[in-house]
Parts: C-alpha cells; structure tokens; sequence
C-alpha cells in the first residue's frame, strides 16, 4: 500500500488522546529466526521471538514492558528500531510504515528513534573520547552545522548531567552510571521522538537507578520524548510508565494503563509477576504465587493458550484454543480464557 493511503487510513483509525495520529504503532508485530530451512515451507522450523505483538505509543508517553527472560521484549524492542528485519506487521511511524523500508529511505528516519542499551559499556567504543561517542551520529546526520557541533555536543552533555571536561576522556575513566548517562546523551544527540530503553537501570546500584530514572522523566518533561521502557524490574516500571505491557513467549498477554494494571491484573501470568515483588513491610505477607515448570521453547510452542502449561488456572479450552487478545473496559486488554471471549 502507498504511504499516501497508508497515513490517510491511520488519521482515520487510529487517533491518539490528544486528537492526532499516534507517534508510534506496531500492529501483530512477528520476528522469527530461521531454525532449520527447507525447500517446503511447512518443513521449516523457526523461532518464534515476537508473534504478533501490538500497541501504540503517543507523544511524551511511556510503555513499559514487562516479563521474564527470553519473552521476547528485547527483540520486540529491536525489530521496532529496524535492528532487526521484520518477519510480519506493520510499523508506523508518525502513520507511515517503515516495516520494509531500506537503504537510504530507512536511513534517513533513523535519528527520530534512538535505543539505550542494558551494558554501557559493551555499547560505547572503548577508542572513542566521550565527545566523538556523542558526537559521531550527530555529524554523519548533520543534526548541526559545523560551526556549532562542539557547542551542541557540550550541551547535551549538560543536559544529561555529564561535566564539560569529560569531552576528552574515555569511557574506561567512568563509572557505570556515568557510563549509561554517556549513553543517553548519544542518543539524545540526534533529537529523537522515541526512545527505546532495554534494561537501562539493571546493571546499576539503587541510588544510580534512582538518578538515571529521574533524569528520564526530566528529558522527557524537556523534549517531549516517547519511551519503550523494556525492564524486570516491576517497581521502576511502575515508576515511570504511563501504559504497561506484559509479554510472554513473544505474545503480549496482557496491557493496560499502569493503575489499572497493577491495582487489577488480569492474566493468571501478570498475578504471578506482582506476587514476586518485594513488599518493604515485614509485617506484611505476600501471597506467592510459584509458576512450576521451565518457560516453552518458542520454537515450538504449546497449543491453545502458551501459558497454559505453567497455568494453575487452566481449563480443557486452554489447551486447545488460542485466546483472544481483547479490551474489556478503559483500555485494560488481556488475552485469557477466564473472561468473556466472544
């Protein structure tokens, strides 16, 4: 379909709360990675990583998503920035699909999406000074002129919290949270609308989790940005979401605004993930609820409802029949076999 039509049929439908088109949708998003090739089709074996993942995200909103290991949150997160080829579904960027775009079409967009990566270090170049680190894109875009690409790289440094003087250091010279707020300052460089954070916080002690957490809301409160804030860590997310996803072997089972998430969740496999989180009351008892059994293999996953070999709650129909990935009341949707499904 031509991006003409393609950003008409998306004014139509899909329109966000502030009367425009979202910033970003994914509708029934698939990445799979090739197992075992053949030459017929139905012989071949593929991971199925992300399968059929949808949600939006506005403008100045944040989306966090949620669940174990090797759900497929991280890949979601890459296949969305175009890391990663996608395998079905569209993309839409500010309503045009850039699902399938390549080359200098895809190029072009790339400073409007920009992604944080769990280990800073492993993602910053050991023999580049912090100046070329932030540096580098902004002159390959040309966000700035010449005459004014030191000036800008300062001020975003500023910006993030980082000294004027580390301009000439490397990145081995720095702590972890001064590592992830190099980080951050790369890829605010290119002035981006959307943000995709993969596990930001995790590899930092509590009092750095605290300030780079801060230091997100306070750059979004500035420029307006969006965030896809991928983490383990319920209590951040509830910190600094507006809209929560919960996914598992690469479906989103459940998605909601935060409130209504995390006062009343739904899915069997969301309870399960709030019963997990600490409470800082000793006096309080916390009914766990274990999930017994190892998570599928998603390249071959259970029939019916993935989750119903690890349910405690599962019925015959679980086993045979998928549920219906539906929105029973202020955007609180939930696929699950224990609410109505017609």
């Amino acid at each position: 379909m031509p991006e003409q039509e393609i950003g008409q049929e998306v004014t139509q439908k899909a329109v966000s709360a502030e009367g425009g088109v979202p910033l970003l949708q994914v509708k029934n998003l698939r990445k799979y990675f090739p197992i075992k090739k053949s030459i017929k089709k139905e012989n071949s074996v593929y991971l199925k990583a992300v399968d059929g993942v949808s949600f939006q995200v506005n403008r100045g909103q944040t989306v966090g998503i949620v669940g174990e290991s090797g759900c497929g949150k991280t890949t979601m997160g890459r296949t969305v920035l175009r890391l990663y080829d996608v395998t079905d579904g569209e993309i839409l960027f500010e309503g045009k699909d850039i699902a399938h775009l390549k080359g200098e079409a895809l190029r072009k967009i790339r400073p409007n999406f920009q992604m944080i990566f769990q280990d800073p270090y492993a993602s910053l170049s050991p023999r580049l000074t912090v100046g070329e680190l932030i540096g580098e894109a902004v002159r390959v875009h040309k966000i700035v002129p010449k005459s004014e690409y030191k000036g800008y790289i300062l001020d975003v440094m500023k910006k993030c919290g980082l000294q004027t003087h580390y301009f000439e250091r490397y990145p081995h010279e720095f702590s972890g949270g001064q590592r992830q707020r190099i980080c951050i300052a790369k890829a605010l460089a290119l002035k981006p609308k959307l943000v995709i954070c993969d596990e930001p916080v995790s590899a930092l002690d509590v009092s750095i989790q605290a300030q780079v957490i801060n230091l997100f809301k306070d750059l979004q409160q500035q420029d307006n940005l969006a965030y896809i804030f991928i983490s383990h860590d319920l209590s951040v997310v509830e910190h600094i979401s507006d809209e929560v996803g919960v996914m598992y072997l690469g479906n989103m089972v459940e998605y909601g605004k935060k409130g209504d998430l995390f006062s009343n969740p739904m899915h069997p496999y969301t309870q399960a993930l709030f019963s997990a989180v600490p409470v800082p009351d000793p006096d309080f008892k916390m009914k766990r609820i274990i999930l017994e059994g190892d998570i599928p293999s998603p390249a071959n996953p259970p029939k019916g409802c993935k989750f119903h070999t690890r349910c405690s709650k599962c019925m015959d129909v679980c086993r045979e029949v998928e549920p219906i990935f539906k929105d029973y009341g202020n955007g609180h949707s939930v696929a699950c076999h224990l609410y109505p499904q017609d």
